[in-house]
Formats: structure tokens, sequence, C-alpha cells
């Protein structure tokens, strides 16, 4: 059984803006998510969209507001959902 890693550092190709935080992100620090967090992806993602579901995720395990996430590089948001998708789809 393998472990998974609890964090892990995406750095991002094109850093994103916060600007109402004044906050500049050139990585996202992204932890394993809780349950009540996977709840809340599962919840997103049967009332909206499998993307809209995952930002959602990326920002409740990173800390950053969702709206700072949209205009995040697509293939950076796939290194975030490869891993996120480990925990999500993890069997012991």
């Amino acid at each position: 059984m393998a472990e998974l890693e609890r964090t892990k550092i995406i750095v991002l190709t094109t850093p994103l803006e916060d600007t109402a935080q004044k906050t500049r992100y050139e990585q996202l620090e992204l932890k394993a998510p809780t349950l009540s967090q996977a709840e809340q992806f599962y919840e997103k993602q049967a009332a909206s969209t499998s993307l809209a579901a995952m930002r959602l995720l990326i920002a409740l395990v990173s800390g950053t507001r969702e709206s700072v996430l949209q205009p995040m590089d697509f293939l950076d948001f796939r290194k975030c959902e490869e891993y996120l998708l480990s925990f999500l789809t993890w069997k012991p």
C-alpha cells in the first residue's frame, strides 16, 4: 500500500493575483483534503461540473479564494487535479 504525500507544492507557470487581498501566488501548497472538503467537492460536482468542483477543492485545500483560480493555467490546474484525485480514488 503506497503512502500518499500529505502536502504538495505546485509551482505555477503563470502567477495568480488576488487583488482584494493584495496577494500574488507563485505557487500553491495543496494539502490532503478533509472529509468535509471532499464532501463539498462531490456536492459541487453533482450540482455543476467536474471542473468547477475541482476548482472548489483546490481553493479549499490551498486556502485560496476560488475566484482567484479562474484564470489559472490549465496545465497547472491538471497538476493540482492529479494530486487531489490521488486522495479521491485511493483504496487501502
